[in-house]
């Protein structure tokens, strides 16, 4: 089977699946997330099943890598799978109506934001989760807007989620806020904020377990101060804040740090192993997009979709909600 062919919302034969996931991973999965050989192959049947019959679905990924994201994020409830999986397209489809091309992976100014090195993964720690550092710094707000420090996140993050470790053992995020300017904290609207905090909540289908802020200007807590509260209680529970490098060497896995944070890898290293990982997963990234959704037929059972489902595709407008970062004066 062509892998094209994995766009086809109801092909005549679906690709086989074949793990990725050692004796180890499979143990973990069938411990937390309640996967088995018998959930798992019925699971992925109903997803499929569900995108086939789904009125509004046109265009979707149906390999099994890709619905398992949806599945083991939802410890294999498949309703839930099937919600999120549905909220996810509708995001992406309001996205696009918004921003434009600017959405698609491989326009120029995400891909230009590649050779900033400015969100890199640094690959598996001890535990088997996903390391990914965020330079703040590096991404020059003069040049990179909001929404491309967003989009370069979700290449980030698909990327990581074509492995199947990291759908299973999730991930830890440091987050260096080093060198954060009035500028950056001005290149957030309010909008932005909200549609990032419903991003992390509601569409990114990664266990985060994780998130590692290090040397946070007070500046940033213009940010975080509007971002905290409305992320889940149990994402922003795991919110650590260091003072210094040293401190946060002390609380995640030294060696899979850079060497400038007193790792054993270099920069250059985990850039380079990132591309790799990047361009070995390309030909998903062209795939998806052609995603489509019309969200001009009626969604199915739309008359008794809840509050919360409405709220989670539903961007709200400058005019919803008081001032702007983009007001302040940065320098």
């Amino acid at each position: 089977m062509h892998y094209e062919d994995e766009m086809d919302k109801h092909p005549r034969e679906y690709a086989p699946y074949r793990s990725t996931l050692d004796e180890c991973d499979r143990a973990l999965a069938a411990q937390d997330l309640h996967e088995n050989e018998d959930t798992r192959d019925s699971s992925i049947a109903q997803l499929r099943e569900f995108i086939a019959k789904h009125p509004q679905i046109v265009r979707c990924r149906t390999d099994a890598v890709f619905l398992l994201r949806f599945l083991r994020y939802r410890k294999f409830n498949v309703a839930d799978a099937c919600a999120t999986l549905e909220g996810g397209m509708a995001f992406l489809m309001r996205m696009r109506t918004l921003y434009g091309d600017e959405v698609n992976t491989f326009h120029p100014n995400v891909l230009r934001m590649l050779d900033l090195d400015a969100i890199v993964p640094l690959g598996f720690e001890r535990k088997r989760r996903m390391a990914i550092l965020v330079r703040v710094g590096a991404m020059d707000p003069k040049e990179t807007t909001a929404l491309l420090q967003m989009r370069l996140g979700a290449l980030v993050i698909n990327t990581c989620l074509e492995y199947e470790r990291t759908q299973v053992h999730g991930t830890v995020w440091i987050v260096d806020c080093s060198g954060m300017t009035m500028a950056h904290v001005g290149a957030w609207g309010l909008t932005e904020v909200k549609m990032m905090a419903d991003s992390i909540n509601e569409v990114v289908t990664m266990f985060v377990k994780e998130v590692h802020m290090v040397q946070v200007p007070r500046i940033t807590w213009m940010l975080l101060d509007i971002l905290l509260p409305l992320l889940s209680p149990k994402i922003r529970d795991r919110f650590k804040f260091h003072r210094t490098r040293d401190e946060l060497r002390n609380s995640v896995d030294p060696s899979i740090l850079p060497t400038t944070y007193g790792g054993q890898q270099s920069l250059k290293q985990a850039t380079d192993n990132f591309r790799r990982m990047f361009e070995t997963q390309t030909k998903w990234f062209k795939l998806e997009e052609q995603f489509l959704m019309d969200l001009s037929v009626p969604a199915p059972g739309a008359g008794g979709r809840t509050a919360r489902n409405n709220q989670r595709n539903e961007f709200p407008g400058e005019e919803c909600m008081v001032g702007s970062f983009r007001k302040l004066t940065v320098d």
